[in-house]
């Protein structure tokens, strides 16, 4: 059945991952439109066929018009780290805010909202509270809605997660891993999600929200994954505190270095999210870490510039 799908800010690592899963799943990239203000991405994505407009979801403009005639709208955009509480509010509220605006002025009658696994956390820091408000808005707009609260992503395109620490074991002969490793993680491949999309974007909205989490994986197991996939690396432990003098010196040496304060409190902040089997509900085939990242290293992830 023809279905007309909008991926708001869906040239990013999860929007690059679901593009590939619905062409290869039957979907016609001609019925896919993605819009996003990274023009590079964007070069990413039309070669593989859709639909691309570039603009900012955070201010208002021509680009609502693509909304017309719409069947469903991914909302996949978020700013996941900055300096500037201002960043978060325009990308995790007020574009949210728009393209449900968008939405309702095409009077478009489903939203899948990518929300996060942040909003549950112990610690309340701008993104978690940008996208909470983000997802409140989802739920109050009318509009019949999935909202989906994933923990940490990872797979191909990946240079933020999983990516970035692969990265770095690539570059360097050693690894630094704070504290002592043990911060339970509740790592998701990204294929897996997109599969629950797929069977979304075919589905009545239900209008709940949805905690996407996977199997506990210990922070140094991963990293320990992660080598036995690259090849010997020595292991680092190091202080907590110590590490985080590193973290803010490295910062004021390069404002490229990707790997902020905030999120080291929330990977060393111990969250553990419910364990609700939403792959059963929804059947989606769940993947081991082990797997997913076997996969994601064979296919390929984006080299970082700056890793140190």
């Amino acid at each position: 059945m023809y279905q007309k799908i909008v991926l708001a800010g869906g040239a990013g690592f999860v929007g690059k991952n679901l593009i590939d899963y619905l062409i290869s799943h039957g979907r016609s990239p001609d019925d896919i439109f993605v819009i996003d203000k990274n023009a590079d991405a964007l070069k990413e994505v039309e070669k593989k066929g859709v639909q691309v407009v570039r603009a900012d979801l955070s201010r208002r403009g021509k680009w609502t018009d693509v909304f017309y005639g719409t069947d469903v709208v991914v909302n996949l955009e978020a700013q996941i780290s900055s300096e500037n509480y201002a960043d978060f509010k325009k990308n995790n509220i007020d574009a949210t805010r728009n393209v449900l605006d968008a939405m309702k002025k095409h009077d478009v009658k489903k939203i899948i909202h990518f929300s996060s696994a942040a909003v549950l956390s112990v610690r309340k820091d701008w993104y978690a509270e940008t996208k909470k408000k983000g997802e409140e808005l989802v739920i109050k707009s009318g509009i019949p809605f999935f909202v989906l609260r994933p923990s940490v992503m990872y797979g191909p395109y990946d240079d933020k997660n999983v990516g970035w620490f692969a990265n770095l074991a690539i570059k360097f002969p050693f690894f630094p891993i704070p504290g002592n490793g043990k911060y339970p993680r509740q790592p998701v491949f990204v294929e897996d999600v997109c599969a629950l999309v797929d069977k979304m974007i075919d589905m009545e909205p239900t209008d709940e929200t949805y905690n996407i989490n996977s199997d506990i994986v210990y922070f140094d197991e991963m990293i320990h994954e992660i080598i036995k996939n690259i090849g010997w690396r020595a292991i680092i432990y190091i202080p907590l505190p110590l590490f985080k003098i590193a973290v803010a010196t490295y910062r004021a040496m390069d404002r490229n270095f990707k790997f902020t304060l905030d999120q080291l409190d929330s990977l060393t902040s111990g969250d553990v999210f419910e364990d609700y089997p939403w792959w059963r509900e929804f059947g989606v085939k769940k993947t081991k870490f082990s797997v997913g990242l076997k996969k994601t290293l064979k296919k390929g992830i984006p080299k970082v510039k700056t890793v140190l």
